[in-house]
């Protein structure tokens, strides 16, 4: 493949960006002012410019967002801004997108886009036909029959049908689209804690479904029998009914992969309690190793019987590194629930120029064998990066063998074994380090100190003085009391003085 020509206008981008965030820092804080002034009768949606709706979604998915935005007008640049703030509390692999973009603006995809009449015309809410096809043939191809390199779309279409495939604006309009048609408000979903933080507002904020976590003794082995009969009695105890298990495979915070077995035994447990169970697929390309990774999609593992009760999805944004796209996919035969979202995806549909594009990169095999392949070596790149400095601090992490991140105990660094004692870490990081990594307790980690590292958000230049800094932050916490710890004694940990 030729070289790269992809280049972006830095500085227009940065321009804007600072703009966004500066922006949106503002509106939240501006909010959060109004709201301490405001008594709780204020609240109610006839006394209030919104309805109780509306005031709902005034709260951040995200309990780290502030402090994100807040990085964003002044981001660490190795030449030009050392010192900047470094954000790795986004999973978005950002190593990748030149390839993309690459392959994106390649003579004649637009010019083949636009010149096909149907993408200005109403289609399917499912999906454009083309794009459901090319749906299908890459869920046969890369997820059910991931060993067969010459696996032809007839056959491909045969074992996956377009007709239970569906294309939204990513993961989280499939999760809501998935809660809202398949149960009703007041049910509850069990999730394996710990679990990705913006999960809850997935599953709440129009479906109204209550999320249960699964404590778990090993979270990298999955649910035991009895931790899910737990959990199932927890949700009844408090008035739920238990109607679906969200799992997320691989894993996310975690990095690592469920064995085909353990899925298989939350399944069997699930259709026993007449439960969905929707398998959260999106880092299922991003195995840090071509063979040998352990990781069988859900889809394979059930031999394609998902039946009316399994539910699969899938979307760019993690694995093609592409979430501004906003394109996912559900696969599910359950044709009931498919013909309900032929209707409510009107809400969520994808634009069918971008329909169009991605039909193009799922069917373009020599492309993704080479995307892959490349984006496995530059994740690992980083992944070793981050995890060698960590080796070097002696502080305890989850071996990942998939995604974009390393789960981490800093748990002995804490002033307390709690959760403020974990916000106290988190401010005295961003304060003096001026690193935001994802705190445990907006993941529901019952235990404090646990922080999950995206280490593909930056560059491996800016990843590496990320981890300087953060270990200098170690050692000084280490070696002074926390009492001691104040812009004086930790003014070398930006710069090693």
């Amino acid at each position: 493949m030729a070289r790269n020509t992809y280049k972006m206008d830095e500085r227009i981008a940065a321009v804007a960006t600072s703009l966004f965030a500066l922006t949106a820092l503002g509106f939240l804080q501006l909010q959060r002012r109004k709201q301490r002034r405001q008594q709780p009768n204020t609240l109610m949606h006839h006394d209030s410019l919104v309805g109780i709706r509306g005031h709902k979604a005034l709260q951040p998915s995200l309990s780290y967002l502030e402090q994100f935005l807040a990085c964003m007008p002044n981001m660490c640049d190795p030449l030009t801004n050392p010192s900047g703030y470094i954000p790795l509390c986004i999973a978005e692999n950002r190593l990748i997108v030149d390839i993309l973009a690459e392959r994106f603006m390649q003579v004649g995809t637009a010019t083949a886009i636009f010149s096909d009449s149907q993408v200005y015309f109403y289609s399917s809410f499912l999906g454009m036909p083309v794009t459901r096809e090319a749906a299908a043939y890459f869920l046969a191809r890369r997820f059910l029959f991931p060993d067969e390199l010459d696996l032809g779309p007839d056959k491909a279409l045969t074992h996956v049908q377009p007709k239970h495939v569906a294309i939204s604006a990513g993961g989280a309009a499939l999760l809501n689209n998935l809660f809202f048609l398949l149960g009703d408000a007041g049910d509850a979903c069990l999730i394996p804690r710990p679990y990705y933080a913006a999960f809850e507002n997935d599953i709440q904020f129009s479906a109204g479904i209550v999320p249960i976590g699964i404590h778990q003794r090993d979270p990298a082995e999955g649910p035991t029998l009895a931790e899910l009969d737990a959990a199932y009695s927890q949700a009844v105890t408090q008035g739920h009914t238990p109607k679906f298990i969200l799992l997320t495979n691989p894993n996310n915070p975690l990095g690592t992969v469920y064995a085909p077995q353990v899925m298989l035994r939350i399944i069997q447990w699930a259709r026993q309690k007449r439960m969905h169970t929707i398998a959260d697929e999106m880092y299922a390309l991003g195995v840090h190793t071509k063979t040998g990774h352990g990781f069988h999609s859900v889809i394979q593992i059930l031999g394609n019987e998902l039946g009316n009760d399994v539910h699969f999805i899938w979307a760019v944004s993690k694995d093609f590194g592409a979430s501004g796209l906003r394109v996912g996919i559900v696969y599910s035969q359950n044709e009931v629930f498919m013909q309900g979202l032929a209707t409510a995806n009107i809400f969520t549909c994808v634009s069918q120029p971008i329909q169009y594009l991605v039909s193009e990169l799922w069917t373009d095999d020599q492309f993704l064998d080479h995307f892959l392949d490349e984006s496995r070596h530059r994740t690992l790149i980083s992944y070793h990066i981050c995890i060698s400095k960590l080796q070097e601090m002696v502080v305890p992490f989850v071996p990942a063998t998939a995604g974009i991140f390393v789960y981490v105990d800093f748990s002995s660094l804490l002033p307390e074994k709690t959760f403020d004692g974990e916000q106290r870490f988190c401010k005295l990081m961003f304060d003096y380090a001026r690193i935001v990594l994802t705190p445990g307790e907006s993941q529901r980690d019952p235990r404090p100190g646990m922080f999950r590292i995206c280490y593909a958000w930056v560059s491996p230049a800016v990843l590496a003085i990320s981890m300087e800094r953060l270990s200098r932050l170690v050692a000084k916490i280490r070696k002074l009391d926390w009492s001691d710890l104040n812009e004086r004694s930790l003014q070398g940990v930006l710069h090693n003085t």
